[in-house]
């Protein structure tokens, strides 16, 4: 079988080429779920000791998420230290195989249950937390980091408010990378603007009214356990285009641009929640490329160094 490569350039001219890998599959309640990963999550392996999971935009194009992480793995020499893991969440028109999970546009990256089948997003990832927690096999797993860019930063935020893998696995740090979403999941019902729009601005998965099935729980729980995680907004100083955004009413009531949305959710975040362990950082001259956002310095230093 023929693997095709991919060569990242960097801005110091240097390039890394990397072997494609291929899309394999992981079982889960009767159904089949695809992602590309560089170890098999079945065999033990007392080397690894870091977990970045990166979940790609509605493109769907979770092969291109893995190879620019894997880039940067490479770059920091921490290959055989690190598991690098895309998951593909794959939409109706996708190619599927038999039993393969899919779900809607917006669904995927909510937390929403498949089309074909009675399983959160959400759930699927929880499901790989597990595998990768289980102490059998990666008996030295330290840190999880969970980043998205695009949609996926929009499913990571929400995951991250809904999930409770920090509680059930307290032995292994988490932290979550939120890059340049194109909206928020918001805490409280007050909002940064007002385009005087009439519509439910605070339903879920803008904010936590009308919650799906995976998110229902006590809100001031969700609202605890949020503010409890290490979450690092993380925003392109150049995403400043307007037209290429989710302009839906609800939208609208956060802001113009992913730019401006996201630095009004983290004042608006201080200012309500002072005590949630929270960080923005911007990038210059960078604006809405996952390859940019975390091939940059600051990306760089957001994926490898503890805050």
């Amino acid at each position: 079988m023929t693997k095709a490569f991919f060569c990242l350039i960097f801005l110091s001219l240097s390039s890394v080429c990397l072997a494609l890998p291929p899309e394999t599959t992981l079982d889960y309640k009767g159904s089949v779920f695809s992602h590309f990963v560089s170890h098999d999550l079945k065999t033990p392996n007392s080397q690894i000791e870091k977990v970045i999971i990166s979940v790609h935009g509605s493109e769907r194009n979770a092969h291109t998420y893995f190879n620019s992480i894997e880039a940067m793995v490479k770059r920091e020499g921490v290959v055989d230290k690190t598991i690098i893991l895309a998951p593909h969440f794959k939409e109706a028109l996708d190619p599927l195989q038999p039993q393969e999970l899919y779900f809607s546009p917006e669904g995927w990256l909510s937390g929403d249950e498949a089309l074909n089948g009675a399983v959160s997003s959400f759930e699927v990832i929880d499901h790989i937390m597990e595998l990768l927690a289980n102490k059998s096999i990666f008996p030295n797993l330290k840190e999880i980091v969970m980043t998205g860019h695009s949609a996926g930063a929009q499913l990571t935020q929400r995951y991250a408010a809904g999930s409770n893998s920090d509680g059930i696995f307290p032995d292994i740090h988490f932290r979550y990378i939120v890059a340049n979403p194109g909206s928020y999941l918001y805490l409280t019902k007050n909002r940064p603007v007002n385009p005087n729009l009439p519509c439910s601005f605070n339903d879920y998965k803008f904010g936590l009214d009308h919650l799906n099935t995976y998110m229902q729980k006590n809100v001031s729980q969700l609202i605890a356990q949020y503010t409890s995680k290490q979450v690092v907004y993380l925003l392109g100083e150049q995403d400043i285009i307007s037209d290429n955004i989710d302009q839906s009413c609800p939208a609208q009531y956060q802001g113009k641009t992913r730019l401006e949305r996201g630095r009004f959710y983290k004042a608006q975040l201080e200012v309500e929640f002072p005590q949630a362990r929270h960080f923005l950082f911007t990038v210059p001259g960078i604006g809405h490329t996952q390859y940019g956002m975390y091939t940059s310095a600051i990306g760089q230093k957001v994926l490898f160094q503890e805050l």
